[in-house]
């Protein structure tokens, strides 16, 4: 059952996207999806580009390369505010608000289009289910953002996706086995360190310096 449902939402994204990139062609054709995304972010607000980064859950530096090009293209303002210009603020153009509200049409007739035929029961029953989904996809992502070693508790299994600290404390990491992409178990987690297994072998950490070591649950997998 979870196959036959895994092949039907991505059957279903690949088709809704090869639709709107065909939309995207016939329409606006100087404009990629990247580019839609950062118009819908921003729609008919003034944000901070800090507040953009944040919608799009991506970096600042790649968020600064996005805006530029849609500044070049005339399809956002950009502005400094006059008493704090460290703060940038950005908004879209006429010609940015008529390709929002062009992307927004395609929606409406594309939801149009593939509920056609469909009964009110049918629609709600769909939206209630899909509200759920959409409630467990959100609880998924959550639990899998990568958080401190001491938020893990015994017997737990994670990969390592983060090491900080200064040179020497990132240097006693790597010595110890401990890099980038590692998988360990938690043995025992007591008040002041950490014991983990680490490829058939025992390392302890103190837990003040577990803060800088982050990581992801596994899930299904064998250490």
């Amino acid at each position: 059952m979870q196959n036959k449902i895994n092949l039907m939402m991505s059957d279903f994204y690949n088709t809704f996207s090869k639709v709107e990139e065909l939309s995207l062609k016939q329409n606006i054709k100087c404009l990629t999806m990247n580019d839609f995304h950062v118009i819908e972010s921003i729609g008919n607000k003034k944000l901070l580009m800090n507040e953009v980064a944040y919608i799009l859950k991506v970096s600042m530096g790649t968020t600064t390369v996005s805006v530029n090009k849609l500044v070049s293209k005339n399809f956002i303002n950009r502005e400094r505010d006059e008493e704090d210009r460290r703060k940038v603020y950005v908004s879209l153009t006429k010609k940015g608000l008529i390709a929002l509200n062009s992307h927004n049409s395609f929606h409406l007739d594309t939801i149009k289009a593939i509920t056609k035929g469909l009964s009110n029961k049918e629609i709600e029953f769909f939206l209630s289910t899909f509200s759920k989904l959409q409630l467990n996809l959100l609880e998924t992502s959550v639990s899998s953002q990568p958080k401190t070693l001491k938020c893990y508790e015994n017997n737990d299994k994670i990969k390592i996706t983060g090491i900080h600290g200064t040179r020497g404390l990132q240097e006693f990491f790597y010595k110890k086995g401990i890099s980038q992409g590692k998988i360990l178990k938690i043995i025992n987690k007591e008040q002041d360190s950490i014991l983990i297994e680490l490829e058939d072998k025992l390392v302890d950490i103190d837990i003040k310096d577990s803060n800088y070591l982050l990581a992801i649950p596994l899930i299904n997998e064998v250490l």
